[in-house]
């Protein structure tokens, strides 16, 4: 009897049903962190995700403009 083929592999940076152009990064915090940030998502009405990524660009752009 023959092994069944195994399935193809899924890439370490599959877009996990993102659209197109789109990944996942994780991070790592304490709860009392996420549980800040999620709050502040929650006071503005958008996403944690979407909160961390314009944070994050928030600070880029801050960084940028400080030198």
């Amino acid at each position: 009897m023959k092994d069944a083929p195994l399935a193809p592999r899924q890439p370490m940076d599959d877009n996990k049903g993102l659209g197109e152009g789109m990944t996942s990064v994780d991070i790592y915090c304490h709860r009392q962190h996420k549980g800040q940030w999620q709050q502040e998502a929650d006071e503005q009405g958008i996403s944690l995700s979407r909160y961390l990524v314009e944070l994050v660009q928030e600070a880029r752009w801050q960084r940028h403009n400080d030198d």
